[in-house]
């Protein structure tokens, strides 16, 4: 994984980030924080109030008592959102301010903006193990040391912060932890998919290299840990919302085709009952010896076709598909439940592609509102 962590236009004062004001935050509005991961790196973040918290203070601009007092208050008021940025810059750039700016205001949530290892003033050096670790220790301030619940925390992540995401929600998954929801902006399936796709401002890193020979292959096998939300879907119980531009430069929109449809496929009749009575083998469709084991066994192709077609109809009971003229197309699904510590839960999972957006779609409004009404932030 190649982190871009020293990639950093967001400008940044000569006070570094002990004032979030520095760079357009409302007076009072944001708390610097250090948080201590597990193996001692520490680390820089930001508290910011939702708007009617931040409005309630008696004593704005600038808050009077304890810093943890405050944010317990918060936690205990309104919902909150653990922000994981990409892979460029710091918690401090100015796209990312204007997200914080507008969730806390739009949907009234406190966000908890994090930088992981070697970003921003945060210490060590970016690894895979090492920003996840990062995430989990976030989460834990909010639940443990500030009281916040479970089901009112929102794991979002954007670009190189999906993957995070996704990594911080499957482990949640796996212990059973009800959370509010995972939102997932502009993501990516897994880095081997993406490696001849990444771009920064539009210029593509590695595809150059991908026409040489073998070296696909090199950077596949070089990899170190193969960031693979893809993978992590299984484990992931919360509702899930995917948002994605269509005018994305840096990743393109069909990896989030690929999430919304790893999450779809169970609920889907199998491919592989297209071949219960024609053969005894099992074949998988995408697999180039398997499409020639299918044409050596003589399949019917055209109950191939009629079953594929089969396939297309349960989709289309399952996916509700409503367009927005002028500014995109909503695909979601109820999935049935799954358990977590408190019992069943249900869940919706959501996909939606824009029209325009680029690769910070989570500006939008609209993007805003749909996240908003789907994990119950807008009433």
């Amino acid at each position: 994984v190649v982190y871009a962590h020293r990639f950093d236009i967001s400008g940044a004062t000569p006070s570094g980030f002990i004032h979030p004001e520095d760079y357009g935050l409302a007076p009072g509005k944001t708390i610097n924080l250090r948080l201590r991961a597990p193996d001692g790196t520490s680390l820089g973040a930001w508290f910011i109030f939702s708007e009617p918290v931040y409005r309630s203070q008696l004593s704005p601009p600038e808050f009077q008592g304890d810093n943890k007092l405050l944010i317990q208050r918060a936690v205990s008021e309104s919902p909150t959102l653990l922000f994981l940025h990409g892979n460029s810059g710091t918690r401090a750039l100015p796209s990312r301010i204007a997200i914080y700016t507008s969730l806390t205001s739009r949907l009234s949530v406190n966000v908890l903006a994090l930088d992981y290892r070697g970003f921003g003033d945060s210490e060590g050096q970016p690894t895979v193990p090492g920003v996840a670790m990062d995430a989990r220790t976030a989460w834990d301030w909010l639940t443990v040391e500030m009281g916040a619940k479970r089901e009112d925390i929102v794991i979002v992540g954007h670009s190189l912060g999906t993957a995070i995401a996704g990594l911080l929600s499957a482990q949640l998954g796996t212990e059973g932890v009800n959370v509010k929801g995972v939102a997932l902006l502009a993501p990516f399936s897994s880095i081997k998919l993406l490696m001849d796709q990444y771009a920064i401002l539009g210029v593509p890193l590695l595809k150059p290299l991908a026409k040489l020979p073998f070296v696909p292959r090199l950077l596949a096998e070089t990899i170190a840990h193969n960031f693979d939300t893809h993978s992590q879907i299984p484990n992931i119980a919360a509702p899930v919302f995917i948002a994605h531009g269509l005018d994305d430069f840096d990743i393109p929109h069909t990896h989030a085709d690929i999430l919304f449809n790893a999450f779809l496929e169970p609920y889907l009749p199998s491919s592989l009952d297209v071949f219960t009575h024609s053969t005894s083998t099992a074949l998988v469709l995408s697999d180039t010896t398997n499409l020639t084991k299918l044409h050596d066994s003589h399949v019917d192709w055209d109950t191939l076709t009629a079953a594929q077609a089969t396939r297309a109809v349960h989709r289309e009971r399952i996916v509700k598909r409503t367009e927005v003229p002028h500014f995109g197309v909503l695909h979601e699904f109820e999935a049935p439940k799954m358990a977590v510590n408190d019992g069943l839960m249900s869940r919706r999972i959501a996909l939606l592609k824009t029209q325009y957006g680029g690769h910070h779609v989570g500006r939008l409004e609209g993007v805003q509102d749909v996240f908003g009404r789907m994990f119950g932030l807008i009433p």
